[in-house]
């Protein structure tokens, strides 16, 4: 059965990927809004199969719904900082802790929703499908995660090179009517110093917040019974 939650789940990611990169490459920067409604959407299908043949529990979606505004609000309080934010170190705990989609769910819907704040436009869907699939990975490798710090922090800084390795994907795609290799590793090579920043930041964040916020979430784990994503 979780074979099966898994594929269904790879599958939605596959198809979220290919909208936004179709959707992009097709009509650049004029329908955007429909790419991050379909992508906001189809975030959502993974945390519902956990529910398949199971009844909902409002206090998870309650729990999920609190990480996912602490993300987001983690986020707004470094506005001043670029690049320099303990969003990715959240979602990575959320994905260890609750599990792949309960991961997956904070990273894109935590990306939507502090682009309010931040500013939604055509690099919103690509910021979805990065912090979604980073949650998605950390629920994936969770119990080597929670109990190897170093795996935890390599885990960490391996994102930030990925994350921004897929915003330029979007830097790219938003000049070219294809994909550009030439462009994109010029690209990637003038983004060094901002991809720094990322994985150093990760690191940092996930060395002050990772021990206290897995104490917390795990009491809260056990005190309103939630066994979903369990790494004990």
């Amino acid at each position: 059965f979780r074979v099966m939650k898994i594929k269904k789940s790879i599958f939605i990611l596959m198809v979220i990927v290919l909208i936004t990169i179709l959707g992009t490459v097709l009509y650049k920067d004029e329908k955007y809004n429909l790419i991050i409604i379909a992508s906001f959407a189809l975030s959502c299908l993974p945390f519902y199969f956990k529910y398949e043949n199971s009844k909902p529990k409002i206090r998870e979606v309650v729990v999920l719904a609190t990480m996912i505004a602490l993300t987001v609000v983690s986020r707004t309080i470094f506005m001043l900082t670029p690049s320099f934010k303990p969003v990715t170190a959240m979602v990575i705990i959320c994905g260890i802790v609750f599990g792949p989609a309960s991961g997956f769910m904070c990273g894109s819907l935590s990306a939507t929703l502090s682009d309010f704040v931040f500013g939604i436009g055509p690099w919103t869907p690509f910021q979805m499908i990065a912090w979604g699939i980073i949650g998605y990975g950390a629920g994936i490798f969770s119990k080597n995660l929670f109990k190897n710090k170093f795996l935890l922090y390599g885990y960490s800084a391996i994102c930030g090179l990925a994350f921004s390795m897929v915003m330029d994907l979007w830097s790219v795609l938003a000049f070219e009517t294809s994909f550009n290799l030439t462009r994109y590793l010029a690209i990637v090579l003038t983004s060094l110093p901002t991809t720094l920043i990322y994985i150093v930041s990760n690191i940092i964040f996930m060395f002050l917040l990772s021990k206290t916020m897995f104490q917390i979430l795990q009491r809260v784990k056990i005190k309103y019974g939630i066994t979903e994503g369990k790494i004990e």
